[in-house]
């Protein structure tokens, strides 16, 4: 059946050979110096796209009380957003089977000429595919209370984020300081009270490539890194001051 197929997963086993997940710019998001394509931001979703799924940038909206029948809901609606995202992107692929371990590691080049795995890609078009549908959920749930790969500078000395608006990283990426994007960190989804600066909850899409009955580890990042010895999760716990940060896999759900 093509569910009892689909369930074998397309992005990243742990261990010896592990193989790279999520999107085709992951790279962007943690050495963005490296790459002024998609410095700052993940360019899964077309800037208008998140900027209007950043409610309460320009004001402070009136939002719901993150209680924890909401955040339930909320969960509960991302788990079926990378439940649809991955079906769907597989049966347009693959049809009723999962990608093999060597097609994972197949390489090609992306529309920007930088030669990724078909899992990056992969993960590319799942996440795209899932943040749209979280928009649509969010702004049914959640009107005005959350964003959608928001970008945060983080200074590790003064223990201070700032929110960078979707205006904000276009004019740098432009002007070429890339400098001031490097060690931004960008969740996939931000719960928030009204502004993307007051944010109540965190949630990182992961999209395995071979095997989704093992969850994911957060990525840890590389040495040179400005968070070198830490993972995602650590970073977003440390910058954020919540502890709802969560992951969410197809079929394996929310987690940490």
């Amino acid at each position: 059946m093509a569910v009892a197929v689909l369930l074998q997963g397309c992005g990243g086993t742990r261990g010896r050979g592990q193989l790279k997940y999520d999107s085709a710019t992951n790279a962007c998001r943690h050495q963005p110096a490296s790459c002024a394509q998609a410095a700052g931001q993940e360019a899964v979703l077309p800037t208008a796209v998140r900027t209007f799924a950043t409610a309460g940038g320009s004001a402070v909206a009136a939002v719901k009380l993150l209680d924890d029948a909401l955040r339930q809901e909320v969960t509960e609606a991302l788990e079926e957003c990378a439940n649809h995202a991955r079906t769907q992107v597989i049966l347009e692929r693959f049809g009723n089977r999962s990608p093999t371990p060597e097609e994972c590691r197949e390489e090609l080049d992306d529309v920007q000429g930088r030669t990724v795995t078909l899992a990056m890609k992969l993960g590319e078009e799942m996440h795209r595919v899932a943040l749209r549908c979280a928009a649509e959920k969010l702004n049914a749930l959640r009107p005005g209370g959350f964003s959608i790969e928001p970008t945060y500078q983080y200074d590790q000395g003064r223990k201070k984020k700032t929110w960078l608006s979707a205006a904000d990283v276009d004019r740098i990426r432009q002007e070429g300081s890339l400098g001031e994007l490097k060690g931004s960190l960008v969740p996939d989804v931000v719960l928030h009270a009204g502004h993307p600066d007051q944010v109540q909850a965190v949630y990182d899409f992961k999209f395995p490539c071979v095997d989704i009955t093992i969850r994911p580890r957060w990525r840890d990042y590389p040495s040179g890194h400005p968070y070198a010895g830490k993972n995602q999760r650590d970073m977003y716990v440390e910058a954020f001051r919540v502890e709802v940060v969560i992951q969410v896999v197809p079929w394996l759900g929310a987690g940490l």
